[in-house]
């Protein structure tokens, strides 16, 4: 299993807390005992920074959808990386793959064709748990739903059910407490399947490639979101995640804006394009753990710090405009203050550095708690090995 480890001051930063703090829990024996670093220094480990999130008061349970009708567009690598990089914070996650084309499985290592029981058994089934469809990963913190090919006949298989809308969550609810974030991967459409992973979750990343039909398509898909409060009475926070970007592209800087324009406060912060986004499946790990130092890593860990800070803090920085955020990163990367300015600022010129070839260069996290970045080590395969579901600690 590919395990994270984590310095004192990495523990105080997750949970918010003075590492002064952190030593006084170790002290009290609510820690356990850390391992020995290379040099002889303690090392903790997951169990010891879900500890610290918990006692910092930083654990706020999320149940995220990642969904756009078109494909290719990021959003198995989006649920993927936010996986990893989320339970290297310290949260216990759950990634449920409800894609026919089960890349999240696989990505996972895997192979779809092998395991007796999927998200498509748990949606038709009804007396099937999802304690005993889950996998333990190869990375911890994390547990995965795989999908497999059965998903492409699920839609007709529920059609005449009660509540069909509310299968998965009814489900997963008794375990909404036992995981700090639920990641959904959905497929490429606006299918049931699609309709029950939103149900069940209270908030929606939409990834989107930055072209010239990305906001009608965003405008369709709230036009879902609203119809969905209306008929079922659930609302969701939308966040709209613009992917493989190149700022070297006028259209690409002009799509932002205008996006941002569409929809303030809630355009994610961008992420850049990069190969190594497609080369990390490939070893079974996210791009977190197999390039830790590349752009679109630590762009997807920024944005796993910013989907789990309180949502006061969120609301302050999204009320600030994209290119004025951008301008904020960007001074950060020089090395000036990591303070958030008020909404409203101006925003500065777009600093050179941004602009440089897309699969370099530096992409640090913004003001709120920032944290390490993950080490890259190499995940053993993954066993399938049931997961058995116990409490958190």
């Amino acid at each position: 299993m590919a395990s994270k480890t984590y310095t004192l001051d990495e523990l105080a930063a997750l949970a918010g807390v003075a590492s002064a703090q952190v030593l006084e829990w170790e002290a009290k024996g609510w820690l356990g005992e850390p391992g020995s670093g290379a040099g002889g220094e303690p090392s903790y480990g997951f169990e010891q920074a879900e500890r610290c999130v918990e006692l910092g008061g930083r654990g706020i349970p999320r149940r995220i959808c990642v969904v756009n009708q078109k494909g290719g567009v990021g959003k198995t690598t989006t649920a993927f990386t936010l996986a990893a990089a989320l339970a290297d914070m310290g949260r216990r996650v759950l990634a449920v793959d409800l894609d026919a084309q089960a890349n999240l499985t696989t990505s996972f290592g895997f192979d779809p064709d092998e395991l007796d029981l999927t998200s498509a058994d748990l949606l038709t089934e009804e007396g099937l748990l999802p304690e005993e469809v889950i996998l333990e990963t190869g990375l911890e913190g994390v547990h995965a739903i795989p999908g497999d090919i059965k998903l492409a006949g699920v839609e007709t298989r529920i059609q005449d059910v009660l509540m069909r809308e509310r299968i998965l969550q009814t489900k997963l609810e008794p375990l909404f407490e036992r995981y700090d974030v639920i990641v959904f991967d959905c497929p490429p459409n606006l299918s049931r399947i699609t309709i029950n992973a939103l149900t069940a979750s209270n908030e929606v990343v939409v990834p989107i490639e930055t072209q010239s039909y990305s906001i009608k398509a965003i405008s369709d898909l709230t036009s879902t979101f609203q119809l969905l409060k209306e008929k079922l009475g659930h609302e969701l926070k939308v966040w709209i995640l613009p992917t493989k970007v190149d700022r070297r592209m006028k259209l690409a800087v002009d799509i932002l804006d205008a996006l941002d324009e569409g929809f303030p406060g809630q355009i994610l912060d961008p992420i850049h394009i990069d190969s190594n986004l497609i080369r990390a499946p490939i070893l079974c790990l996210p791009v977190t753990r197999a390039f830790p130092k590349t752009r679109s890593s630590l762009e997807y860990g920024r944005l796993a710090r910013f989907l789990v800070l309180p949502d006061e803090e969120r609301t302050q920085w999204m009320d600030l405009p994209l290119a004025t955020r951008h301008d904020v990163i960007a001074r950060m990367e020089q090395g000036h203050a990591d303070l958030v300015p008020d909404a409203g600022t101006n925003a500065a010129e777009t600093n050179d550095a941004e602009t440089n070839d897309a699969e370099t260069g530096d992409a640090s996290a913004p003001g709120p708690n920032a944290t390490g970045d993950a080490s890259a080590k190499t995940a053993k395969p993954a066993s399938g090995r049931r997961k058995g579901i116990a409490s958190k600690h």
